[in-house]
């Protein structure tokens, strides 16, 4: 049976219209994207894999994309410089990004007709999210070393599964897929994204196909000590 897939978002966010077409292309399905009235609309027909499809994406949005912009404000902790700062939040989403999808993905489904606004679900469906978002924030110290940092990850890495694998700039997880929830807190690739990448993906351990340039293998060291290999 065929289905209709409707997902509408501010324009300022293309690009999470963007990430949800990609992963459609990829299964063949080809969506529309039009602009009109400071609105992004995608659409798209097929069977209810798409519908799948594109509600795996959509939490991924909602649960890294939209809570990066809501702890971005709330997570600023003294004695961290920008990059550090940008990893803690990116592995404070990680740590409950498991948990934080399925909540989405189950009221996503809840709500499904075909039609999907992502800024009005998140203002009028994810309420007691945010505010779960809000309490980790409030507990996150106001000063932050970079050894309490590096401690932060090993607590995470602890109970990080698999292992993602490092070419250039682009990880790949072990099915050799690349992965870009990256692109959901900063559009283009960039050094920063391979960085977020790794934490993101909740692996526990990173292989070196190629050399990593300085600033990564310096990351890796730092805070993937016993856990890298390198090339």
């Amino acid at each position: 049976m065929e289905c209709e897939l409707t997902v509408t978002e501010a324009d300022a966010n293309c690009r999470y219209i963007a990430y949800i077409a990609a992963a459609l292309a990829k299964g063949g399905a080809a969506a529309q994207i039009g602009f009109d009235g400071g609105r992004v609309r995608l659409a798209a027909a097929g069977d209810a894999a798409l519908v799948r499809a594109a509600e795996e994406k959509m939490a991924d949005i909602l649960c890294i994309g939209y809570k990066y912009a809501a702890l971005r404000p709330l997570v600023r902790p003294a004695g961290l410089g920008g990059e550090d700062r940008e990893i803690l939040l990116a592995a404070v989403i990680a740590a409950d990004l498991a948990e934080d999808r399925r909540c989405v993905l189950t009221r996503l489904r809840r709500a499904a007709a075909g039609e999907y606004t992502l800024d009005g679900f998140y203002r009028f469906r994810l309420a007691d999210l945010r505010e779960k978002w809000r309490g980790v924030a409030a507990c996150v110290p106001g000063v932050f070393t970079r050894s309490r940092l590096a401690d932060f990850m090993d607590y995470l890495l602890g109970a990080g599964r698999g292992k993602v694998f490092l070419k250039g700039d682009a990880v790949f997880d072990a099915r050799c897929r690349r992965l870009r929830r990256s692109s959901l807190i900063e559009g283009g690739p960039s050094e920063m994204n391979t960085l977020r990448e790794i934490v993101l993906s909740g692996a526990g351990k990173v292989e070196c196909l190629t050399a990593p340039g300085t600033r990564l293998e310096n990351f890796l060291r730092r805070y993937y000590a016993g856990r890298a290999v390198f090339s």
